[in-house]
């Protein structure tokens, strides 16, 4: 007997969220999981490899208010270290990057690389665990590394969703410059850690910036491939001007309802654009190190000004 149900396509309820470091995908993953209909990689899956997945998400799914204070400091901040204790125990959205590895996805893939069996069905079970544990509609992923690994993740869910988030790449460059991992931090396209080629004679600013060049390239590269349908585009600044409208975008991208209570709680966050660091910080020679560098992208996506 033949069913009447069409069986799905591996990725239609799996979303990833990719885009430079220090563009803002902390903040809008974070945003994206207050909705109790969008599944995620928390903590715990990260920390506790025999925590059942999606049970943290889950148990706190509906809990808006309790999300806000445990994932947000004051004005909406995403990004902080320090946490009381009591909230570095709350599930919150992680990387996962422990889940990708238990399934055999290498952090840095040869282009040639294709996943096994093995490490198709893991990825797919853990993913689809996550989500119906939570109760939810959509998974979503946001993983940094994801960038390099879009054209392995379509072979595993090629029904998936991206949403690609844009930030300009001097408030980029500016802000990896001073966050406390980026010296010892080793970087794919290179090799080395920026401490390393600091000292081989390379300008703080202009490694920065070659960072955010590269990575878009990168991602325009993997990108190209997925139908136009599958793909959201958006700017990290338009999202501060108006978050309600590109949340709302967003929401109906991954196919959830962008609901009252939702809506309520971001209005709570109370986020505003910023200004921009890099305009009050930078004397002229390091804008022109910067621009040296990124004068093409900028070109590119738009931002002239």
């Amino acid at each position: 007997m033949t069913s009447n149900v069409a069986e799905r396509v591996p990725g239609e309820q799996v979303a990833f969220l990719v885009g430079a470091g220090r563009s803002g995908t902390t903040l809008l993953h974070k945003l994206l999981c207050l909705h109790p209909q969008i599944a995620y990689i928390s903590n715990y899956e990260n920390r506790y490899p025999w925590f059942p997945d999606g049970l943290a998400c889950g148990a706190i799914a509906a809990r808006l208010d309790e999300k806000l204070s445990a994932w947000f400091d004051k004005g909406g901040n995403a990004y902080f270290i320090k946490r009381p204790w009591f909230k570095k125990l709350f599930p919150t959205p992680n990387e996962g990057e422990s889940v990708f590895r238990a399934c055999g996805i290498p952090l840095f893939p040869q282009p040639h690389y294709r996943p096994d069996p093995a490490t198709i069905g893991c990825l797919r079970r853990r993913f689809e665990q996550i989500r119906r544990r939570a109760g939810a509609k959509m998974f979503l992923s946001k993983r940094t590394a994801n960038n390099r690994r879009i054209r392995q993740l379509e072979e595993i869910f090629p029904a998936a969703r991206y949403v690609h988030l844009i930030r300009d790449g001097r408030e980029v460059a500016q802000s990896l410059s001073v966050v406390e991992w980026w010296d010892a931090h080793r970087v794919w396209w290179d090799g080395r850690t920026p401490a390393e080629m600091e000292r081989a004679g390379e300008p703080r600013l202009a490694v920065c910036a070659r960072n955010w060049v590269r990575e878009e390239q990168e991602l325009q590269l993997q990108l190209a491939a997925i139908d136009s349908h599958r793909l959201l585009v958006l700017r990290f600044e338009e999202l501060l001007r108006d978050p309600h409208r590109h949340l709302e975008r967003c929401t109906q991208f991954l196919g959830v309802q962008f609901s009252s209570a939702y809506s309520q709680a971001i209005e709570l966050l109370n986020l505003q654009p910023t200004r921009a660091k890099w305009s009050a910080e930078w004397d002229p020679s390091q804008l022109a190190i910067v621009l040296d560098v990124l004068q093409p992208m900028l070109g590119q996506l738009g931002y002239t000004d």
